[in-house]
């Protein structure tokens, strides 16, 4: 059974609230092992080839394309494999993730790089949570995390890498709530919505990051910080996002969702 299976059984909010940040997060399971055998030999040979490299464009070329071809297999790929033991995949995530530091590292930390072994960290962290391991996902969403800290601290002006880090820090709240640390989760998740209205009231006519905003609140809300509070702050926001025709058709029923929460509060 899955853990959307799972939460099924615990009712209606905690069901749709898992669908609809498992959509956000880009939740991968466990996913693609087989595929990821044949990456790492693919990125085996890319370190080695990396050595006779000599010119600094193409070690970025080749690191970029190996992160990206690892991020992508975990985001198309939901599925659990077979065949292959929990450690199996532990220390297969653990070989990919040192191969791709020494990539990194003959780009001389070039930020595009970096960016993408964040992503790739953070997504790893979804796969330790999956695999039921919330240590692993909590050290590899902290890396993830620290790495978009680190550039956002050089690019401050930097929109994206700002937002990336609000992300990365939802995905370590998740973690960290797993683990049983329920105090730095909260704290993840409210630094996650700081960010996240920064950014929404810098661009108020991003969807994504209005978006990311009513997301914040409602993880905060599910973990019983100021529930009605955080929900009718979303709500809000979702209303005059729909005004605005800035509401995709699923998100519109977030609307019909939320109200029906705040009906049955006391």
């Amino acid at each position: 059974m899955t853990n959307t299976d799972t939460d099924r059984h615990r009712g209606k909010h905690r069901l749709l609230l898992t669908v609809i940040v498992t959509v956000f997060a880009l939740l991968a399971s466990s996913t693609a092992i087989y595929m990821w055998a044949a990456q790492q030999s693919t990125l085996v040979r890319l370190a080695v080839s990396q050595e006779r490299a000599s010119r600094a464009e193409q070690n970025f070329a080749a690191s970029a394309g190996a992160i990206d071809m690892i991020v992508s297999s975990l985001a198309d790929n939901l599925s659990k494999p077979r065949g292959l033991q929990v450690h199996d995949m532990v220390a297969l995530l653990s070989n990919i993730e040192t191969v791709v530091a020494t990539l990194v590292a003959k780009t001389e930390d070039n930020p595009e790089v970096r960016r993408r072994q964040g992503a790739m960290l953070i997504e790893f962290s979804a796969t330790y949570l999956s695999l039921g391991n919330s240590e692993l996902a909590v050290v590899s969403a902290r890396k993830g995390s620290d790495i978009f800290r680190a550039l956002a601290r050089v690019q401050p002006g930097n929109d994206d890498i700002q937002s990336n880090v609000g992300l990365s820090l939802a995905r370590l709240g998740e973690a960290l709530r797993a683990s049983g640390d329920f105090r730095g989760a909260l704290a993840a998740d409210r630094e996650s919505l700081e960010i996240a209205r920064a950014l929404a009231n810098k661009q108020p006519r991003n969807r994504q990051f209005q978006t990311d905003v009513v997301l914040a609140l409602w993880r905060l809300a599910s973990a019983g910080d100021d529930t009605r509070a955080r929900l009718t702050e979303a709500l809000k926001i979702l209303k005059n996002m729909k005004l605005a025709a800035m509401l995709q058709p699923l998100q519109e029923e977030w609307i019909v969702t939320i109200e029906d929460e705040l009906s049955h509060m006391p």
